[in-house]
């Protein structure tokens, strides 16, 4: 049920979690969606989070930050996008999602591990972890338009 809304797929209280379903794991690259589809995917997670069994967890779906969107989520930022970076942070912590912001970005624009949002873990190339991703079987997030 956690994912329905975010994949289409149809899955309703009466239809267990596939196989399919369960050992899919998938990423999203930041650079291939905006901040507000970003944020639009966070809250459609959030929603589902009440009603999601615990008899099946998916894996966490890896969110790779990676281009001028990382500049949402350094501390310095935290006021600004207050509702994306405590949605990711609930995420994070239910497991639902692992945010990932690119090492390279961020010393190309002056930030430091410590800069970042504890959750987030550094990557040293953003690009060369979605190809990494993709490497180990991940599937990109299907686009979903709600």
């Amino acid at each position: 049920m956690l994912y329905s809304l975010l994949f289409g797929i149809a899955i309703t209280p009466a239809r267990a979690l596939s196989a399919e379903d369960v050992t899919c794991r998938y990423y999203v690259d930041i650079a291939e969606i905006t901040l507000e589809e970003l944020g639009s995917l966070f809250m459609d997670l959030m929603a589902n989070l009440s009603g999601a069994s615990n008899d099946t967890s998916p894996d966490p779906i890896v969110v790779v930050l990676h281009g001028d969107e990382s500049g949402a989520f350094p501390r310095s930022s935290y006021i600004d996008n207050k509702p994306l970076a405590d949605s990711a942070a609930l995420l994070d912590a239910f497991g639902v999602i692992d945010l990932k912001m690119c090492a390279t970005w961020m010393r190309n624009h002056a930030v430091s591990e410590s800069d970042i949002l504890p959750f987030i873990e550094a990557v040293p190339y953003g690009p060369g972890e979605v190809g990494h991703l993709r490497e180990q079987g991940f599937k990109p997030v299907p686009r979903v338009k709600l």
